[in-house]
């Protein structure tokens, strides 16, 4: 009787296997390095739900395909990219609509950062805002490097780390561009540049992650090279960098290319209430600090505080922003994906072999 008496007890518990059982299991893709380690400290203190973690291959963009591939069938809870993934999944109808009111920490993300659809709905949870730009190791660069030509000099033979083509929407080679009078549409010049810093032999790896890069640079086989703020802080912890972010006017290429990160909430997962729920508790005050703080990117809640290493991607200013950063028609690049992958294959490859 007491057997029984107690089993009956344990089973009105709310703890109970049969109660855990119903615990969902989220599913969520970002990038390695710093990105999962940060996702994971908010995930760590989130009791609600379990998690399942995949990582981006090389860049954001390659699981697009991927998603498209099995689409309506749910792969992900939610998937970390940047403003030119989010509006093609915007695009393609993948994301579930969101509001301050279901998930009210949204209240305090500045409204430049929302993504919408057609209808007006914001599609994407920002977390971040962060940069790309050019910079270099001080203590192994032999020299300072002042303009976009300088990659070219014999004296980096072998040190300059140079970005892959699905990275960003190949931003490396947009910047490439931007120095020598090109643009978003005009990229041949930015072409015409890596085809030459290719054949003097200066390039040192193609860095297909962040990982790529990171490994690269601290390990001195790279000296220079073209990466996010999240990438450049972890190797700023170890070793003194020079970032080039200059006026237009000082040295064209060498700006800063801005973004924000987040999280899209896939509307055919079936954990959409849980996914927002998660996802609205990693964006208060106090978690989205936690978050940026590990990731070195600035915060996308005006509450939370900016990481000391983060100063150097907050300008001033309206002003300082035009002179000192350079934002892409990343609707445009977007739509340029698969002929620049092919351009790459077919132009550049073959050179650096």
């Amino acid at each position: 009787m007491k057997a029984t008496a107690a089993g009956a007890g344990l089973a009105a518990l709310p703890w109970t296997r049969s109660a855990l059982a119903q615990k969902a299991t989220l599913v969520g893709v970002t990038w390695g390095g710093p990105w999962i380690e940060g996702t994971k400290k908010i995930a760590d203190k989130w009791t609600k739900s379990d998690f399942k973690w995949e990582l981006h291959s090389g860049g954001a963009a390659a699981i697009t395909p991927k998603i498209a591939a099995v689409w309506p069938q749910p792969l992900y809870d939610f998937v970390m990219g940047t403003d030119p993934h989010h509006l093609r999944w915007t695009t393609e109808g993948w994301t579930a609509p969101i509001t301050a009111e279901e998930m009210p920490n949204l209240k305090d993300v500045p409204a430049d950062l929302y993504t919408k659809n057609s209808k007006g709905e914001i599609t994407i949870v920002p977390t971040s805002v962060g940069g790309n730009f050019f910079g270099y190791r001080k203590d192994i660069c032999p020299f300072p490097i002042k303009k976009m030509e300088d990659l070219l000099d014999p004296r980096l033979k072998g040190k300059v780390c140079v970005r892959h083509v699905l990275q960003g929407l190949n931003s490396n080679v947009l910047f490439f561009a931007l120095a020598f009078g090109g643009s978003d549409r005009n990229m041949e010049p930015g072409w015409d540049f890596l085809k030459k810093l290719a054949k003097s032999g200066n390039v040192s790896r193609i860095a297909n992650s962040e990982v790529d890069f990171i490994n690269s640079m601290t390990s001195g086989e790279s000296a220079v090279g073209f990466n996010n703020n999240v990438n450049w802080a972890k190797v700023a912890e170890n070793f003194p960098c020079e970032f080039l972010i200059r006026a237009r006017s000082e040295a064209p290429g060498f700006q800063a290319n801005t973004y924000t990160e987040g999280f899209m909430i896939c509307k055919n997962s079936p954990r959409v209430k849980e996914a927002k729920e998660f996802l609205n508790f990693l964006l208060s005050p106090e978690n989205n600090e936690i978050y940026n703080a590990a990731i070195k990117d600035a915060p996308a809640n005006v509450k939370s505080k900016a990481h000391p290493s983060v100063a150097n991607i907050v300008f001033r200013d309206s002003g300082e922003r035009k002179e000192k950063t350079y934002y892409p028609d990343n609707a445009y690049l977007a739509t340029q994906q698969d002929a620049m992958a092919k351009k790459w294959e077919q132009e550049i490859v073959p050179i650096l072999k």
